[in-house]
């Protein structure tokens, strides 16, 4: 993907049919910068957010990723703002690795509660890694079933990042329960009360 310096506003920008950008990290003074919108498409779709690609920039070619983005509120698949890190051959990619739960709907199809308490971890990894989505699969899984962390098969080159107190193996991805039951009690207080009739002598 090829990365070009800019001077105007995010705005006028977007009205080129372009990206606004920065572009920072290792060895490269921090700048702003754009790129064709469907190019830096075209680079997401390939890369997302956890792969390294070659960036040409200023003439020179740089190994990054994208950082963070920046989404249009009312319609969040078009893309407004993108950070690019450069990053260096001893560095490591700082992401968020998605977690996919396989299974769901034939839990779900027998009357079960499928809840996904976590989508996502948070990871550190080589450059030279691209790690893929974590798949899990729940279609053997019975009522009462609590599936961590430590269940997942997680690449041993990932470092996952604890974001909570306590051991992060022991963090809840999904679990399986019953559906609650309401139970209706009859409301008796709105029946009519007794009539007692005096008979006179």
């Amino acid at each position: 993907m090829k990365v070009i310096l800019r001077e105007e506003s995010n705005k006028e920008v977007k009205k080129q049919g372009m990206v606004a950008g920065v572009i920072y990290g290792n060895g490269i003074e921090p700048s702003k910068i754009k790129v064709d919108r469907k190019d830096f498409h075209k680079t997401y779709e390939k890369m997302g957010q956890s792969a390294v690609f070659a960036c040409e920039f200023a003439g020179e070619t740089h190994k990054v990723y994208i950082k963070d983005l920046q989404r249009e509120i009312l319609t969040p698949e078009k893309i407004m703002h993108f950070d690019l890190l450069r990053v260096s051959a001893n560095d490591k990619i700082h992401a968020k690795i998605q977690i996919h739960i396989i299974g769901k709907e034939l839990l779900e199809g027998k009357g079960y509660v499928v809840q996904q308490m976590t989508h996502e971890i948070d990871c550190k990894y080589p450059i030279d890694e691209t790690p893929s989505d974590i798949e899990y699969d729940l279609s053997k899984a019975s009522v009462g079933d609590t599936i961590l962390l430590s269940d997942l098969e997680i690449p041993s080159y990932l470092e996952v990042q604890n974001d909570h107190d306590g051991d992060v193996h022991d963090q809840v991805i999904v679990s399986v329960s019953h559906p609650k039951v309401k139970l209706e009690v009859e409301d008796d207080s709105s029946s009519e009360p007794t009539q007692f009739v005096a008979e006179k002598e």
